[in-house]
């Protein structure tokens, strides 16, 4: 089946691989070159880097979807579009120029969590599950009619890194399912039910800790904005102005008789890290990045910053 492939980042390239093995793709869309690294040196995406070693045309679009591009889209005749973590809206002229039309495939089991964010979204708000779904692209973002879906099972420990790892290969899954269903014929188009939840971009704010909330509260946050913004708090040194200290790993304090301020730094575990009041419960720190420094565990920080029970996060 010939497919026009839409992608960017890093994780497009197991979906992108695939098709390349399995299907006939006929074209690659993906975002403009950009800078980035430590260097910031202008980079192809990940997506035109392996379209551009098979020999696959690619295309590059940085502004409005006019004739030209859509003509160019046209050249390629595919018979289905697809789309993974694109990174821009396809609107109908463009998701409708393959002949069956373009499905994404998203990192939750709609409707819920449709949005930008729906793997930190989950970790946030606690859930114990999430998927993939594959649907069609319709006018509505993440709303269109469902081609396949695949269910998982969140470990309490996980993070938006470790959630991301799994997911993707299960994602690969659904593809595999769906071009399956495709070149036997079958068009699958389920209507999403259920409650709808959205699932917005992340913003740098959304990152601070606010000890006021439960411990569960907090370390899911913790989980959720691992890879960006991170989990922000800030200390007082016992010199100088409030640093800003970002934890990376925490958990629940289970059955504590704590009753502090919240935010106040109330026992500390040797060789782990320190535990801070929440309101209610208590959270355990363990792995950290404080202002300028890279990530260490608490317990380094710990004993490098000098702080002691009593001492007051927030």
């Amino acid at each position: 089946m010939k497919v026009l492939f839409f992608g960017t980042p890093e994780l497009t390239v197991p979906y992108l691989e695939w098709l390349i093995q399995n299907e006939e793709v006929v074209g690659v869309v993906t975002r403009p070159d950009e800078p980035r690294g430590r260097g910031m040196e202008v980079q192809p995406p990940p997506a035109k880097t392996i379209a551009l070693a098979q020999k696959i045309p690619v295309l590059q679009p940085k502004g409005p979807w006019d004739e030209s591009i859509q003509d160019a889209l046209k050249n390629f005749h595919a018979d289905v579009g697809v789309a993974v973590a694109y990174g821009r809206i396809l609107p109908q002229p463009i998701y409708s120029i393959p002949k069956l039309g373009t499905f994404n495939i998203h990192f939750s089991l709609l409707p819920k969590y449709r949005g930008a964010a729906p793997m930190q979204w989950a970790l946030i708000n606690g859930d114990s599950t999430t998927g993939v779904t594959a649907f069609w692209i319709d006018e509505k973002m993440d709303s269109g009619p469902i081609l396949y879906q695949a269910s998982m099972d969140i470990d309490p420990k996980d993070n938006a890194r470790s959630l991301k790892e799994k997911l993707i290969p299960l994602g690969v899954k659904v593809l595999g399912s769906v071009m399956r269903d495709l070149n036997a014929g079958k068009v699958l188009k389920k209507e999403q039910l259920g409650e709808v939840f959205f699932a917005p971009l992340l913003t740098k704010e959304m990152g601070n800790i606010n000890w006021e909330r439960p411990a569960s509260h907090i370390v899911n946050l913790v989980r959720g904005v691992y890879e960006w913004p991170g989990a922000t708090t800030y200390y007082q040194p016992k010199l100088g102005e409030p640093k800003q200290v970002k934890i990376y790993s925490a958990e629940i304090v289970e059955n504590t008789p704590f009753s502090k301020k919240a935010g106040t730094i109330v026992a500390v575990k040797k060789e782990v890290g320190f535990v801070v009041q929440a309101k209610p419960g208590s959270v355990l720190v363990k792995e950290v990045q404080p202002e300028g420094k890279k990530r260490m565990s608490a317990w380094a920080f710990w004993q490098g910053a000098r702080l002691q029970v009593g001492d007051l996060l927030g």
